[in-house]
């Protein structure tokens, strides 16, 4: 999510929506229903927000509808789980950004996302052509067993390499990464014919985790998912058995940096889908099925939504919903990497945000 499409977001004067009775906007039950789903409702950040089981500050409400990018952490259920929320209004149409979203290598591509490739149908060895693996994991790969590996893999992927690799050659890389490429071609080719069954089970630690069950918990989680969308989130679940008509799904690869973590490779079902008008969103939601490091599953979810607020141009609300399952990371003390972490993807989101209201 990276495409810049000009200079989208400006102020616009007074907020009429505000509520300054209390500390706190807190929109009433109602307020999910001030989607657009009729026309010319009234459309604000508070009620894109509440979409999404979130609550911001009155002055953070304020900094969104004056052009600025908020996003902050919230609450989960699992002390393994980090889930951040991100906004930002942009002074151009949905249908503008959902042209320029089609350009999928590009709006994916970010600066920390800078190798990536989308999967042909059926996927081949040429889309991931580009992948290499780190030097410096050779080694690491060399010791990996089940139970005890500094890389995500199934039992059945850590003994292949064990049985495969002469780590005594010069080439050892070449045919590591060879196989990382053959593994991650056999996985999407898989995925698209059985769906979620197909994922692997994590064997790097004990006790070993199904990414599907990670995969139903993070989506599990998202009010928006199961409130707003429940006809992606069962798309997401039952794929490919059960298709979503009018959606585009594609497979692709990337390896990643974020902030206090090492590169991560990583393999997404992203499904792009608007709802039968008149509807006034659209959405991208991005499923985690495979990542080598860190996270047992994660969830993204872009809300493209109309905005309605009286006086003011027509634009969007682009709202992020990023939730991430980690593995054992520890909480505090000195080796506070959930923190460390958890700030890391926040940060990065903004970045990531302001990078749309720039020109390119």
């Amino acid at each position: 999510m990276s495409k810049r499409l000009g200079q989208w977001s400006r102020g616009s004067g007074e907020r009429p929506w505000l509520h300054r009775a209390t500390g706190r906007l807190v929109c009433a039950l109602g307020c999910a229903a001030l989607l657009p789903t009729v026309a010319g409702a009234q459309v604000t950040a508070a009620a894109v927000v509440q979409r999404h089981g979130a609550r911001f500050e009155m002055g953070e409400l304020a900094a969104v509808e004056s052009g600025e990018v908020v996003a902050k952490l919230l609450p989960t259920a699992d002390s393994r789980d980090v889930a951040v929320l991100g906004l930002v209004r942009l002074d151009v149409s949905r249908d503008v950004y959902l042209r320029q979203l089609r350009d999928l290598r590009s709006w994916l591509r970010t600066p920390t996302r800078e190798h990536l490739g989308l999967f042909s149908l059926p996927a081949s060895l040429a889309d991931v052509s580009a992948l290499e693996v780190d030097p410096k994991s050779v080694s690491e790969l060399r010791k990996c067993r089940p139970g005890n590996c500094s890389t995500k893999l199934s039992a059945s992927q850590m003994l292949r390499l064990q049985d495969e690799v002469d780590w005594s050659r010069a080439d050892v890389l070449t045919r590591v990464t060879t196989l990382a490429r053959q593994r991650l071609v056999r996985l999407v080719d898989e995925y698209r014919a059985q769906g979620n069954a197909v994922l692997p089970v994590f064997a790097d630690r004990e006790p070993p985790v199904r990414a599907a069950d990670a995969a139903d918990a993070v989506q599990a989680q998202s009010t928006f998912l199961q409130q707003i969308a429940p006809q992606v989130a069962n798309h997401l679940r039952s794929y490919p058995r059960d298709r979503l008509v009018g959606a585009t799904d594609t497979l692709f690869w990337a390896e990643s940096v974020v902030s206090r973590l090492r590169p991560i490779l990583s393999l997404t079902h992203m499904v792009i889908y608007t709802p039968p008008e008149p509807s006034g969103w659209s959405l991208v939601a991005s499923k985690q099925l495979y990542a080598n490091h860190y996270f047992e599953g994660a969830l993204e979810l872009v809300d493209i939504v109309d905005r309605s607020v009286p006086g003011d141009a027509p634009g969007i609300y682009l709202a992020v919903e990023q939730r991430y399952r980690f593995d054992n990371l520890p909480r505090g003390g000195l080796l506070n990497i959930r923190s460390r972490a958890a700030n890391g993807l926040r940060d990065q989101l903004i970045a990531n945000l302001r990078r749309e209201r720039r020109p390119p």
